[in-house]
């Protein structure tokens, strides 16, 4: 049985998407999902329009309320960070412990080689629970960077995100990662309230290569770890 019912990659207006954090929990009312989320970019991580502390309270003042709204359904405060070519995260105003997730990802160009290099940096003491369309900006790749990153990913628990946006081209770094033990997460990287949830290929994904989907409270367990 696959958990499924939900998206864990979400933009609103506060950084590049064009929903408000109420229509975003609206239209995943309507779908029915069991826990989303909020996943924007802050400066200066691409994608972010602005940034700074009160920025992100106003964000989160925004949940609390919809929190309250929908107590049926999980709504995480996350944020979606850079991975640096040194393996770093990009730095965020009030830091990354504030968030109840992050999401890991390249949002610059590079070799299979360069971007094995600073994902295994970057696994040495992860800050985020999931990886963000892990091959969205990859150049090239070869299976035995891929091999790497797959065994290193395994052993943090942290989860491959199967994106909507960026859609893998190579399956067979899913399949080892699998055999490996890793774990997958969903997440439409939605910049609109009409995208939330909008999953289906990646759940067949999913069902097709037999890759376990990470529930909500595993990922989350990870900060506390």
């Amino acid at each position: 049985m696959f958990a499924t019912r939900y998206d864990l990659h979400i933009h609103s207006s506060y950084s590049d998407g064009s929903a408000d954090i109420s229509e975003i929990v609206q239209r995943a009312n309507i779908l029915r999902l069991e826990a989303i989320a909020i996943t924007d970019h802050f400066w200066p991580s691409v994608g972010s329009q602005r940034g700074g502390k009160n920025i992100i309270e106003n964000r989160r003042t925004d949940i609390e309320t919809v929190r309250s709204d929908y107590p049926k359904i999980l709504i995480l405060d996350g944020a979606e960070v850079d991975i640096q070519s040194n393996g770093s995260l990009v730095h965020v105003a009030g830091g990354l412990d504030q968030f109840d997730i992050i999401i890991g990802s390249f949002h610059w160009v590079s070799d299979s080689t360069t971007w094995a290099s600073a994902l295994i940096k970057a696994l040495q003491n992860p800050q985020f629970q999931i990886l963000g369309h892990w091959d969205g900006y990859l150049s090239s790749y070869r299976e035995e960077d891929g091999r790497a990153v797959a065994q290193a990913i395994a052993d943090t628990g942290i989860a491959i995100e199967l994106n909507r946006k960026y859609i893998s081209e190579h399956n067979e770094f899913l399949e080892f990662a699998r055999d490996c033990g890793c774990v997958f997460s969903l997440g439409s990287d939605s910049h609109s309230a009409e995208s939330v949830g909008q999953l289906d290929y990646q759940r067949k994904l999913a069902e097709d290569l037999e890759l376990e989907l990470a529930e909500p409270s595993t990922l989350l367990s990870l900060k506390s770890a």
